[in-house]
């Protein structure tokens, strides 16, 4: 039986919960938190969550909203067919991939 897809806007809001109840894991001073990404995508600011995913293959285990280098980064870890888990930085303004690598 298939797994049900998830909800991206359940994971994002999981993910910036989560996200500012353990600081330790993200610099807290370029995170976003769930109120702040909602006001930027009101503004056209960053594009929607759902919008990236649409670009992504895999499972996705985190996803972050990041402000870095001046511009918004969805930061989004995901694990491939092949079992590797690869970390993908998009542009959160254009939807464009910045960055993709091998996570340790």
């Amino acid at each position: 039986m298939p797994k049900p897809a998830l909800n991206p806007a359940a994971v994002l809001l999981g993910i910036l919960v989560v996200g500012t109840l353990l600081p330790a894991i993200a610099d807290e001073e370029d995170q976003l938190d769930h109120m702040e990404a909602r006001q930027l995508m009101k503004q056209g600011a960053i594009l929607p969550l759902q919008t990236i995913l649409k670009k992504v293959q895999g499972r996705i285990l985190e996803v972050e909203l990041e402000y870095e280098h001046n511009r918004y980064l969805y930061e989004i870890e995901v694990l491939n067919a092949n079992g590797i888990v690869i970390e993908l930085e998009f542009d959160a303004t254009t939807g464009k991939l910045i960055k993709s690598e091998i996570e340790d």
